[in-house]
């Protein structure tokens, strides 16, 4: 009852509001509309234009109803899960996607064939399947349960049974909650240990590095987190909106051993991955456990495959001189749509 008062008051404001606003040019086609405007549409066309121009656009007023719907009715939005205690969640990790089962077998078989081309470059593939937020702080899901996250659980069978790559288990020993309240990524804590977790698979496959990796942190800054922004809730009241989080500034400071800068090669490490790959430091973390630089193609938004594919299509150059490639992905990913690169690299390959 209470969400039905907000929506009526609301409307009822902003119809009051256009009105107000644009009762200047709506009075000025009422007297301007013919016979003929009413006949073929157009009457209707310079009306809908009337009142677009009248509608107010405020991102405070934007921000003040997402807030109390937020508050008060526990409503993120459509794309967003409001959990307890500011907890926010991403509905790709929650909802049942069409196909799931066909698109986690088309993966399966993208699997395949993508370690396989990597492979047959001679660089050796280490593969890391990132876990769903809202599987590791179900606890905060509050009602529900990470069920698809645990659909999609079921593809470690086919990760167990991959040969010629190195699949690195972020699940285990994980520091929870890892995971920043309003953002899909990991924080510091969580990125830290998928940095140290992945470096000790990738170590001791190479010798020692011609550089050395100093890790500088900096100020703490506050943090927007993408789900806040998805929620429209950075424009709320602070009082009616998450708190905001702090993170760290960070900074690896490599020192290369002799010659000159042009004469340096280019890093044996490639790191293609998704948004996790370029968020909370995680790169920063890495190339410091690693103590050597690494090359980042991270693809914000690539999903499964988007940033391993363009390498392989647009950089099969750097990918043969490398001598590990890090492919990182979201778990929530395997059932998502596939995208064209995905097909047309399946249609090559069957």
């Amino acid at each position: 009852m209470l969400r039905v008062v907000l929506v009526l008051a609301v409307i009822f404001s902003g119809l009051v509001s256009v009105l107000i606003r644009g009762h200047g040019s709506l009075g000025e086609v009422l007297k301007t509309t013919t016979l003929n405007d009413l006949a073929d549409g157009r009457f209707a066309q310079r009306i809908d234009k009337a009142v677009l121009g009248a509608v107010p656009r405020s991102t405070d007023l934007d921000g003040l109803v997402s807030g109390i719907e937020y508050r008060l009715l526990g409503d993120a939005g459509p794309q967003v899960r409001a959990g307890c205690g500011d907890w926010l969640f991403t509905m790709e990790e929650l909802r049942a996607e069409r196909h799931a089962g066909a698109n986690m077998a088309l993966r399966a078989e993208l699997l395949r064939g993508l370690a396989h081309a990597v492979r047959q470059s001679g660089t050796r593939l280490i593969i890391v399947p990132v876990p769903d937020k809202a599987a590791q702080v179900e606890d905060r899901l509050c009602g529900i349960t990470a069920a698809q996250s645990r659909l999609r659980d079921q593809f470690w069978n086919e990760l167990g049974r991959m040969e010629g790559a190195v699949v690195v288990d972020l699940r285990d020993n994980w520091p929870r909650p890892g995971y920043w309240k309003t953002d899909t990524h990991w924080d510091q804590t969580g990125a830290r240990f998928a940095a140290e977790r992945i470096a000790q698979a990738v170590a001791h496959t190479l010798e020692p590095a011609p550089e050395t990796v100093k890790l500088i942190e900096g100020t703490t800054r506050q943090r927007t987190g993408d789900l806040a922004r998805l929620s429209g809730l950075t424009d709320a009241p602070r009082v009616l909106a998450p708190q905001p989080e702090q993170e760290r500034e960070l900074k690896a400071d490599i020192s290369r051993s002799g010659g000159l800068l042009d004469d340096t090669p280019e890093p044996s490490i490639i790191l293609a991955g998704s948004s996790f790959s370029m968020n909370s430091g995680f790169f920063e973390y890495f190339q410091n456990s690693l103590a050597r630089e690494v090359a980042q193609v991270s693809w914000p938004g690539g999903g499964f495959a988007g940033a391993l594919l363009e390498l392989l299509e647009t950089r099969s150059g750097s990918l043969e001189k490398a001598k590990v490639v890090i492919w990182e992905w979201p778990m929530r990913s395997l059932t998502f749509p596939p995208s064209e690169a995905e097909k047309n690299f399946l249609r090559r390959i069957r």
